[in-house]
Order: structure tokens, then C-alpha cells, then sequence
């Protein structure tokens, strides 16, 4: 099997799982992966991220425009490729719009990613941008420097973006978001208030997993 189409069932199975978890609702969201230092892969326009083929797969430049890409590629196809260029050791970008991370995109509510380890390993820090055109360069250049050297942009009133050393570590990455949101929004909604572990035990944590 070649580079080109291993990739290509990697993000086919990517859509399918982000299925099956509840990450999806109709045709929103688009699946992206680094097919090289020069392409990546993304998602057709309009297409149905678990129901994917590999005619529903774009190849696109990373140091290309909009101007000059395929026009069946998806619309958010500026996000993935501004996050390519800043950023080498990304080899893939997930934008979707699960429920409760969309509501908190919608609001002002915060998301502490100290409250589980998980959040704290997989995510770090949820970095946050005001509503930007969806479709735009504009939004593209303001997620990747929002993204910096993070995981995970919230973009207002649109939804999560995650990245990853491959797709599946980007998906583990909106499932954990996804999650954190759902958390908060059902404490808040229950009048429960949270308790993080607080920034010297999520660093201490890190260091043991990650040595760093």
C-alpha cells in the first residue's frame, strides 16, 4: 500500500470513529493529514465524515492559496493549511462541531483543562478566538496563531480545531475536549461547582509522563 492511500483509509477510519463517538451531525466538520513536506489530504466540500471514500479526498499544496486550490476541497481548507506552515511536526488537523464543545464556543465558559488527567496530558492549554468568518484566510492565519505550539483552538461560535502527530491522536484530542466541555456544562447546569488539581500538580503530572 502506498503513502498516498494508507493515508487515505487512515482518515476514512478517523471519520468513522469520529462517527460512532457522537463527534458529528450532518456535513460539518473536515479531516486533514500531511501526505508530505510539500501536500496534505483533506476532505472534500460537503462531504460525510463517516461515510468517507477516497474519492472524497483532496490533495492540496501547503504552500499553496485558496486561489489555487481544487475547488471541491472544504471550505475550511485555510485552517489546515496555515496550521501546516507554522507548525513541521503537525501531521494532521481536525476541525469538527460536537455539541457541547460548540455550545461553550458559543459562550464565555471557561474550560480548565486541569479537572482530569486526561485533559491535562492530551490537551494542555484550549487556546480561544473571537468568531471569524467561517471559510476565510482570515480565520486560517487566526486559529494557527492562536494554535502557537498547542494542541486545541476554540473558535467562537464555530467549534474546536485539534492537531496531532497523526489522525488519531488529533481525534483523541476532540474527544477529550468534547468531554471536558460536556463536564463542565452539566456541573454548571447541576450548580456543581469544580475543583482543578491546579497548575503545579498538572505540570508534575506532565513531567512524569512526559519527562518534560
Amino acid at each position: 500500500m502506498s503513502a498516498h492511500d494508507g493515508l487515505v483509509a487512515e482518515l476514512i477510519v478517523t471519520g468513522r470513529l469520529a462517527g460512532l463517538r457522537g463527534l458529528l451531525w450532518g456535513t460539518g466538520g473536515n479531516l486533514s493529514a500531511r501526505l508530505d513536506g510539500e501536500r496534505f489530504l483533506i476532505t472534500a466540500t460537503g462531504t460525510t465524515l463517516d461515510a468517507l471514500t477516497p474519492e472524497d479526498l483532496v490533495v492540496c499544496e501547503v504552500e499553496g492559496s485558496r486561489a489555487d486550490t481544487p475547488q471541491t476541497a472544504s471550505s475550511e481548507v485555510q485552517v489546515h493549511r496555515r496550521i501546516y506552515q507554522r507548525r513541521s511536526d503537525v501531521a494532521s488537523v481536525i476541525h469538527l462541531s460536537p455539541f457541547y464543545a460548540t455550545l461553550v464556543a458559543c459562550q464565555e465558559v471557561a474550560l480548565p483543562t486541569d479537572l482530569i488527567p486526561e485533559s491535562i496530558l492530551y490537551l494542555r492549554e484550549i487556546a480561544r478566538i473571537p468568531y471569524v468568518a467561517p471559510g476565510t484566510d482570515a480565520l486560517g492565519v487566526a486559529v494557527a496563531e492562536a494554535l502557537g505550539e498547542g494542541t486545541t483552538v476554540l473558535m467562537g461560535n464555530h467549534g474546536p480545531v485539534t492537531v496531532g502527530a497523526n489522525p488519531a491522536e488529533a481525534l483523541r484530542r476532540m474527544e477529550t475536549v468534547e468531554f471536558l466541555a460536556r463536564l463542565v456544562v452539566t456541573a454548571g447546569a447541576a450548580g456543581i461547582v469544580l475543583r482543578g488539581v491546579g497548575s503545579t500538580a498538572a505540570e508534575a503530572l506532565r513531567r512524569s509522563v512526559y519527562g518534560s
